[in-house]
């Protein structure tokens, strides 16, 4: 093996036995860990491997044998003023990962709440990736490595590196979604979206990263004279957005399944599809990890740091001067997603149609 010169084992030292991943938010966040688990996975094969995640995104998580146990961190509980019952809840949570005996913790989220959790661990050996933030600095050791300034997904393997060696082919390990495929493929063929289908996620989780419904209205319209059924997706939130679109397009045949989708159901949906477009979100991501053609439109953020990641993902940076200003309240009128033209995702998403 290849070790980097100060990492934390060498050719002598035993290979860690237990191993604690901290990545408990959000969506796409834990999206873009899951290579650093399979190559973690892939270099200590005998190793249990544990995750701790909030319960939301336990259902993003693979089980045996890529990931041994899920463990979710008492988040609702922890939502109190009560202090005696928020340092009674911390120490059954200290208990319970301690009596783990873990050898290494890696905090893949690098934030003071995920390394308190890694301090929680007991763990003798806590990692975190460089760009520590709020404090975790104090009980994580940040790993700078080769790719220390690519895309987030490089920079959590950049962790795996210190470690040892990792090949170049990035994976995604998924937990089992086959049943609920079967389930949405009949339901878009009985709602009569039958192949080739495009899936649009038009919400996210920043009002500046919205594209213009008026803009999915058009592109729809320009997709369906090419014989495309039209999907829209997205959270229970997302209802009024999703009713938007189809009001501007009336004459259209969209099926609507915003509400309808949890995190394996949101894997199924996007497997199901030729192509999905959306913005800066964590549908963009799930479709890329399950291998589907994606579009993201990105205004306000950088999509070379945090972008839909792989071969089939098409990130489109918004050309306005002003971004990207990673601000979440828009001083200008929104005008840098305005500036991403229809007939720009338009020639974008041909090109990724193509067979």
């Amino acid at each position: 093996m290849i070790f980097f010169q100060d990492s934390p084992l060498s050719p002598q030292a035993p290979e860690p036995r237990r191993i604690l991943i901290v990545k408990m938010s959000s969506l796409g966040d834990v999206i873009h860990a899951l290579p650093a688990l399979a190559a973690l996975r892939a270099l200590f094969p005998q190793a249990e491997i544990d995750w701790v995640v909030e319960e939301p995104l336990a259902d993003l998580l693979p089980g045996p044998p890529i990931l041994n146990n899920i463990i979710i961190f008492p988040k609702k509980e922890l939502k109190t003023f009560n202090l005696l019952k928020i340092w009674r809840i911390l120490r059954s949570f200290r208990k319970k990962l301690k009596a783990k005996n873990y050898d290494l913790c890696l905090d893949l989220q690098a934030l003071a709440k995920s390394s308190l959790v890694a301090l929680l661990s007991g763990a003798k050996k806590r990692l975190a990736y460089w760009e520590t933030r709020e404090g975790s600095f104090l009980v994580s050791k940040g790993v700078k490595g080769p790719r220390a300034q690519d895309h987030v997904v490089e920079r959590y393997l950049d962790v795996i590196r210190y470690l040892g060696p990792v090949t170049n082919e990035l994976a995604y390990p998924l937990p089992d979604f086959g049943p609920l495929r079967e389930i949405f493929a009949q339901k878009l063929i009985d709602l009569g979206a039958q192949e080739p289908r495009v899936v649009f996620f038009p919400g996210a989780s920043w009002p500046t990263k919205l594209w213009p419904p008026e803009n999915y209205a058009a592109l729809g319209r320009e997709l369906a004279k090419k014989g495309y059924a039209l999907v829209l997706g997205g959270g229970s939130g997302e209802k009024l957005l999703t009713q938007k679109i189809k009001d501007l397009a009336p004459d259209l045949s969209w099926v609507d399944l915003a509400g309808q989708t949890d995190s394996r159901g949101l894997m199924a949906l996007v497997s199901l599809a030729q192509l999905v477009v959306g913005s800066d979100s964590g549908p963009s991501h799930v479709a890329t990890a399950v291998g589907r053609p994606t579009i993201t439109l990105f205004g306000p953020n950088r999509p070379a740091r945090t972008g839909a990641y792989g071969s089939l993902a098409r990130n489109l940076a918004s050309p306005a001067p002003c971004a990207p200003c990673f601000r979440k309240v828009c001083p200008k009128n929104f005008v840098c997603m305005a500036q991403i033209s229809v007939d720009w995702v338009l020639k974008e998403s041909l090109l990724a149609l193509r067979p």
